[in-house]
């Protein structure tokens, strides 16, 4: 049975929120121990790790793992894909899930159902489409991890999304929810504002706080207005190098890529 590794990526060095990933969403969990409670949910994941760098600024996320009882490794400060890798060395493992220390409400209720889907269909990489920005986690085949790295400038794998889901190169898949498209929505948290969202959707949810997933978190947004949860169309997206291209063309680029990969459409 292959053995999958989930590996969340941070730090906390942001500039924009200083230690946002250590901020708090819930008056019992900061940011990064909400993400860990939820990825813990998950049968087919074998083992959680915290994956920083070895810089003194992030020595208290071994705090932070030990209060959560789960690894860390640590490592290059900019490739973040040689921490993944080692990651997978440690471990033995055949997959590994990427998930950005900023996306708080990632969609861990779908993760046994992208981890089955890639195994079963022998893909190199999986994810969910037409969800808000920040609400995926990405599956990745350790061997198809292996080769992208051989083939990029592992300083700009912050952007590895980029690399990765090529379908021209490596054999994607993707999980539709629904039919209805919510790509214009975002979930991650990079400024003040975004972390006081967050707070107010896990705060308007009448349910269990820990559990909130992905159509009820859409919900919740609906209900209340929660209008910074919108992506400009002319908001620009960071790429490698200094580049930056608005968000249209980036989701044009997106559907391209979904419009070639093995596609699972789960009804809502």
């Amino acid at each position: 049975m292959a053995k999958t590794i989930a590996c969340i990526i941070a730090r906390t060095v942001s500039t924009r929120l200083p230690l946002k990933v250590l901020r708090m969403v819930h008056e019992e969990y900061s940011l990064l121990d909400y993400m860990i409670f939820r990825l813990k949910l998950v049968a087919e994941i074998d083992e959680v790790f915290i994956c920083t760098s070895n810089e003194n600024v992030d020595d208290i996320l071994e705090d932070v793992a030990a209060k959560n009882e789960i690894k860390i490794y640590r490592g290059s400060s900019d490739k973040v894909i040689e921490r993944m890798l080692e990651v997978a060395k440690l471990t033995n493992a055949d997959n590994v899930i990427r998930i950005t220390g900023d996306n708080v409400f990632t969609s861990y209720e779908y993760l046994n159902r992208q981890i089955n889907f890639l195994n079963d269909n022998r893909l190199d990489y999986c994810r969910l489409v037409n969800v808000p920005v920040g609400a995926t986690a990405e599956i990745i085949k350790v061997e198809a991890l292996i080769d992208c790295y051989n083939s990029i400038d592992p300083s700009v794998s912050e952007y590895l999304l980029l690399f990765i889901f090529n379908p021209e190169k490596y054999k994607c898949g993707v999980i539709k929810i629904g039919r209805n498209d919510y790509s214009n929505m975002t979930l991650t948290v990079d400024v003040p504002n975004d972390l006081e969202r967050s707070k107010q959707i896990i705060e308007s949810f009448k349910g269990e706080k820990l559990h909130i997933g992905l159509l009820e978190i859409i919900k919740t947004i609906e209900d209340n207005k929660l209008e910074n949860s919108y992506i400009k169309p002319k908001g620009e997206i960071k790429f490698p190098y200094n580049k930056t291209v608005s968000f249209l063309e980036f989701q044009k680029d997106m559907n391209n890529r979904i419009e070639k990969s093995l596609l699972l459409t789960i009804d809502e």
